[in-house]
């Protein structure tokens, strides 16, 4: 495969960007940003709302011509919607060679070899496969941050969620393999590390629990900052907490999605919990964890939710005052028990866009007067890049996850420095180096 050039579009989350770097080492060729060039090119997608499945269907039909003008070269679909439609998408797109579910990476090579061989058509989305947590994922050389995989698949059930079908039952990697890709990471110049699982804080592993693993991980020498996502508020146990206060490594951060404020909506979506213990545990972390920065998801326009729910909601992000927050609008996933409830339950379309951009409304203010907030304070930021929108300024993250930009030299990329804040912006902050 060396002599190949690879192009790949990713979409979703951070785990779907980790299975792309998987993709790239397991075929262990050279990427274009070009599709143009490309001898393989695949889609690595998400199946999370119905408005992603589109994206991966549009994305495919742009590269329809280039395989119609190149029959050698290889299309595929890899990720949750190719896990979620297998073979039904080489019916409705007849062009395309691959269709290949996430567990099933490490067959990559061998799948397009046989493509290549063969002239036909292959479709792998079995959850069977023992190689799961092995391999050794590509790095982009020169950066600084990192993700580490710990989890694959999920075991809660949430009525509205695809992960378990798409992703399977939780798996667990084991220790060492976390150890070991660490440390292998640090030595490339990895500054900061991000595990990722479904649920990450509810790892284990022979007696091993997530606090331990956080209290291991900031002991690598190397390392200066580790941080985690997504967590499930059933699994914030004390001795998380404990471990998050006791490491100046492990990043004053947390994402911790509750999807609703209503008690109501939280048992229909199979939560496991109720606002009231998911306020306690958010109480906890700020009284353990000093200005620690709270993140969350929420889903507007659940089957049955009311007005009063909504409130309910809205209410609690007034009184919780996230730092900020990722919400949409409920989207039916097949095979969900979501997608089951009887139609009069749903929220009609226009209410449920209203309510969205109402809490959005809100929850940017909020942001806005926290970033407004950090003015004049000194923050520790790690820098990670050049700035995106300007490339005079450099770019990087404070412990509370606030992305910094600010004047400076490239060499200080991967170090961490302090900045006066200067400005506090809907999304960001912007500030000036102290020497």
């Amino acid at each position: 495969m060396q002599d190949k050039l690879l192009y790949i579009e990713t979409y979703g989350c951070q785990m779907n960007e980790y299975d792309t770097n998987r993709i790239r080492t397991a075929l262990n060729c050279k990427s274009t940003d070009d599709p143009e060039q490309a001898d393989i090119i695949l889609v690595n997608t998400c199946a999370i709302r119905e408005k992603a499945d589109q994206k991966a269907f549009s994305s495919l039909g742009k590269f329809k011509h280039l395989k119609k003008r190149n029959p050698e070269m290889v299309l595929g679909i890899t990720g949750c919607v190719a896990q979620l439609y297998g073979k039904k998408l080489i019916e409705r797109m007849p062009y395309l060679d691959l269709v290949l579910g996430p567990r099933a990476i490490p067959n990559l090579p061998s799948l397009i070899s046989e493509i290549q061989s063969n002239k036909s058509s292959k479709v792998e989305t079995s959850f069977d496969i023992e190689e799961l947590f092995e391999y050794h994922p590509y790095h982009q050389e020169g950066k600084v941050t990192a993700f580490v995989s710990i989890q694959q698949g999920c075991n809660k059930r949430c009525s509205y969620c695809i992960v378990p079908t798409v992703r399977g039952d939780e798996a667990n990697r084991p220790l060492d393999d976390i150890i070991k890709e660490s440390i292998m990471l640090i030595n490339k110049g990895v500054k900061e590390i991000t595990l990722i699982g479904q649920t990450v804080n509810s790892w284990k592993y022979n007696g091993y629990k997530f606090g331990e693993l956080l209290e291991i991980l900031s002991e690598l020498e190397g390392l200066e900052r580790l941080r985690f996502t997504t967590s499930y508020p059933r699994d914030v146990t004390k001795k998380m907490i404990r471990s998050m206060s006791l490491s100046s490594k492990i990043c004053n951060h947390i994402h911790l999605p509750v999807q609703s404020g209503s008690n109501n909506v939280l048992k229909k979506m199979k939560r496991t919990y109720t606002k009231d213990w998911y306020i306690d545990s958010v109480n906890r972390l700020k009284e353990s964890i000093p200005g620690i920065s709270i993140t969350s998801d929420f889903i507007v326009g659940f089957p049955g939710e009311s007005d009063e729910d909504f409130q309910q909601t809205l209410n609690l992000i007034n009184d919780l005052e996230f730092d900020a927050s990722f919400s949409f609008k409920f989207s039916p996933r097949p095979g969900t028990v979501a997608s089951e409830y009887q139609k009069s339950e749903y929220v009609p379309d226009n209410i449920a866009s209203k309510r969205l951009s109402e809490l959005q409304k809100l929850q940017r203010d909020i942001t806005f007067r926290k970033n407004k907030s950090r003015e004049g304070r000194i923050e520790q930021v790690l820098v990670d890049s050049r700035s995106k929108k300007n490339e005079n300024l450099l770019s990087g993250r404070t412990s509370q996850n606030r992305i910094t930009n600010f004047a400076g030299k490239q060499e200080l990329i991967g170090k961490i420095v302090n900045v006066k804040i200067k400005e506090g912006l809907p999304n960001s902050l912007r500030g000036e180096l102290i020497e």
